[in-house]
Parts: C-alpha cells; sequence; structure tokens
C-alpha cells in the first residue's frame, strides 16, 4: 500500500491520541485538533510519503523530459531513475513507506519538545528521552491499513 499525504496527518494524529491514552501527556480535549494541527505543521513538511515522492519524481522528469527523450530511454525507465534520484536525495529514513527528511529520532526530539513547551498541554509526565521513545514506538508501529 502506497501512503498518501493525509497518512502523515494520520501518522500525527496516532502519535497524540497514543501518548494521551498512556496517560504520558494530558490536554483540554477542546484543544485536540490544535495540537494535531501544530504538531503537523511543525514536523510534518520532514515526512514524505509515495505520493510526494511521485509528484518530485514527475516533477524531475518534467525538468529533464527532453534528456529523457534523446536518450531512448521509456518514460517508465525515466520514471523508475527519477523516483531513485528523489530516494537518494532522502537518504536512509525511511519508515513504513515515510520518508523522513530528518532522522527519525530528531522529529521524535521536535515532538516531544512542543508538548514540553506547548501552552496547549496540561502536563506532561515522562522526560524528554522517555517521550522520545514513546514516539518513536507509535511511529515505527503505526500501519495506515489498520486504521480503516
Amino acid at each position: 500500500m502506497s501512503t498518501q499525504k493525509d497518512t502523515v496527518r494520520l501518522l500525527l494524529k496516532s502519535v497524540v491520541t497514543r501518548l494521551e491514552n498512556n496517560k504520558s501527556i494530558s490536554f483540554p480535549p477542546r484543544l485536540r485538533q490544535v495540537v494535531q494541527d501544530e504538531i503537523h505543521n511543525l514536523v510534518g513538511p520532514y515526512i514524505l510519503t509515495d505520493e510526494d515522492i511521485r509528484d518530485k519524481a514527475l516533477t524531475r522528469m518534467g525538468l529533464k523530459s527532453e534528456a529523457v527523450q534523446d536518450a531512448g530511454a521509456s518514460e517508465n525507465d525515466a520514471f523508475k531513475a527519477a523516483k531513485a534520484v528523489v530516494k537518494g536525495q532522502i537518504g536512509e529514513h525511511e519508515l513504513n513507506g515515510f520518508y523522513f527528511q530528518r532522522p527519525l529520532k530528531d522529529v521524535a526530539a521536535t515532538i516531544a519538545q512542543y508538548f514540553m513547551r506547548s501552552s496547549h498541554i496540561d502536563d506532561v509526565y515522562e522526560t524528554d528521552e522517555d517521550l522520545e521513545k514513546l514516539i518513536i514506538d507509535v511511529v515505527k508501529k503505526f500501519d495506515a491499513s489498520q486504521l480503516h
């Protein structure tokens, strides 16, 4: 199953929900959407999906389509090559169809710092390190197909 842009939002919603259910964080229920949106705005740009990779590859092909035609390569081969280049630029940070622009540990640390500093969060009942581990665990176990 390929990941969609909406799947990043579901992943981050899952992080908030799991931490709240585990009593790791607490906040007024009326602020749930605000917290989820702020986390998405904070780290969402660092998490790409298969859909994002495809779009970047197509954009790359559009810019270089003349070179591909001159080489006589098929568009399918050109797309695969462009996709490989895009993935190569991202690096080794792929997990469950998500392509992290920064290491997962850094993304988790950014989310943990948000929880520690946000005026929307009433209490955090974990250390920074434990919170990061919990966030990483949620991301590693996340399966969008199980949400439907």
